[in-house]
């Protein structure tokens, strides 16, 4: 290789590292909660509804509520999510529901 083309790449790769991330890389999710049912694991399951819409599990152990307090139906949240989880809607025929932990979050009114 040249020193032309070597001071290229650097360059371009230098620029190319110096940009943001972009915002769909990010676990942000928030939106109406369209869908809400209490589980037998100490939490409550939410479906979230646009613009970043998803099944959503708020545990009443881990999650970090804001000051106007847990998500519930008609509520709009906004937040970060984490690891997959499940919630026991029903112990027995047993029922559970798949959704994504929130790990914070913050709601309406």
């Amino acid at each position: 290789m040249t020193r032309r083309s070597e001071t290229l790449i650097i360059a371009v790769v230098m620029t190319l590292s110096s940009l943001p991330v972009p915002a769909t890389a990010a676990n942000v999710f928030g939106g109406r909660v369209v869908g809400w049912a209490p589980c037998f694991n100490a939490a409550t399951w939410n479906s979230v509804g646009a613009p970043r819409k998803g099944l959503y599990i708020d545990s009443f152990t881990s999650t970090r509520t804001y000051p106007f307090g847990r998500p519930g139906p008609g509520k709009y949240v906004l937040g970060l999510y984490g690891i997959p989880y499940f919630c026991i809607v029903s112990v027995a025929p047993l029922l559970p529901l798949p959704g994504i932990m929130m790990v914070m979050v913050g709601s309406s009114r």
